[in-house]
């Protein structure tokens, strides 16, 4: 997740400035709201050594009543914790119905660094991150919201902090032994984080990836995913079927008005050309997708006039007609107008859905 990650655009100091305001004090309104509805919050703050975790920590709830929070920062285990199950003494945090706890370093903390050091094999991996899954989904399915951030800086950024923070005596302690070891070997950590990230990336507790190369920044974007998803918790509890959060973030798309489309031209030869790659490239996908029992469900949104007047470009109707030439007779469902195919939601199927008549879900 780390090597595709990219940086959202940070906005105006004075636009930040307002958006954290903003923030903090939809966070403030939230706890009371969250006590009378009992929901329990728990927030992970996992990232690379000098990356800001517990400076942040300390930013987000400094407006909060500390008799809705728990903060702690989770030690390496002692010998006597090793004896028992791995998740142990993180379980024996987890907060009452109503109250939030944020953990600087978890889990995550745990498994990497044993990894990194060889301490644990693959098989050992595989195991713990099991164990991590059914954990957070044990959590999440008994009406927990479980947030996880992971705190992005280069190495240059690392280095950077290192030495400000070991130039002074006052906060030498501050940089481990680990975090020095992290930044000579930042590809290789970079490598295991971003496999564990991966491995435990799930809807129902997805991973969120701030750019820590700011403070303030860093702050809003963790305050700002909080409230919106405490906003939903909230609203879950009032829903038979849960609201997922939303992992990815929401972007401004521009109108058709405004977008040249002069210089968007393709003649028939470059056309067909394109299309029977396109075409063969969505056979091979199927038969993997089929393979592995994954469905897919493609929804073609459009402007009518548009497709009526172009139907050899890009009409919603016509689009799944093009499309699906690349994969065999068994490899697509539809649902058009009106309703859908009796078999549209097999595990392997592409089901392609047409846009409804207006007013009609």
């Amino acid at each position: 997740m780390i090597e595709n990650y990219k940086a959202l655009l940070k906005p105006e100091e004075e636009e930040l400035h307002e958006r954290l305001e903003q923030a903090h004090a939809r966070l403030f309104a939230q706890q009371m709201q969250m006590k009378e509805k009992n929901l329990p919050v728990l927030i992970l703050f996992e990232g690379w050594g000098a990356a800001g975790k517990g400076t942040l920590l300390g930013r987000v709830i400094r407006e909060l009543d500390p008799r809705f929070f728990t903060a702690v920062s989770m030690h390496a285990p002692t010998a006597e914790e090793k004896r028992k199950p791995f998740l142990t003494r993180f379980m024996e945090q987890i907060p009452e119905a109503g109250r939030f706890l944020f953990m600087d370093s978890g889990w995550m903390s745990e498994i990497c660094h044993d990894v990194l050091m060889n301490h644990m094999d693959a098989k050992l991996y595989k195991e713990r991150i099991g164990s991590v899954r059914r954990f957070e989904r044990g959590l999440t399915d008994n009406g927990y919201l479980v947030l996880k951030f992971f705190m992005q800086i280069d190495r240059d950024e690392q280095k950077r902090r290192e030495k400000l923070l070991l130039d002074h005596k006052d906060t030498r302690w501050r940089v481990s032994d680990f975090d020095k070891w992290q930044n000579e070997h930042y590809k290789k950590c970079a490598k295991i984080f971003s496999q564990y990230l991966s491995d435990t990336n799930a809807s129902s507790a997805p991973w969120y990836i701030i750019d820590a190369s700011d403070r303030k920044w860093a702050e809003l974007q963790v305050l700002e995913t909080m409230v919106s998803n405490i906003e939903v918790a909230m609203q879950n509890q009032a829903h038979s079927v849960p609201i997922l959060q939303n992992v990815f973030p929401l972007e401004q798309i521009p109108r058709l008005s405004d977008i040249d489309l002069r210089d968007k031209t393709m003649d028939d030869e470059e056309y067909r050309g394109e299309l029977k790659q396109l075409q063969s490239k969505l056979g091979e996908l199927h038969n993997k997708l089929y393979r592995r029992r994954i469905p897919v469900i493609i929804t073609y949104e459009g402007w009518d006039f548009w497709q009526e007047n172009h139907p050899q470009v890009s009409g919603s109707g016509g689009a799944p007609f093009q499309g699906r030439r690349g994969g065999g007779p068994g490899a697509h469902g539809g649902a058009g107008r009106h309703g859908p195919h009796p078999d549209a939601d097999a595990a392997g199927r592409l089901v392609h859905r047409a846009a409804h008549p207006r007013g009609q879900l």
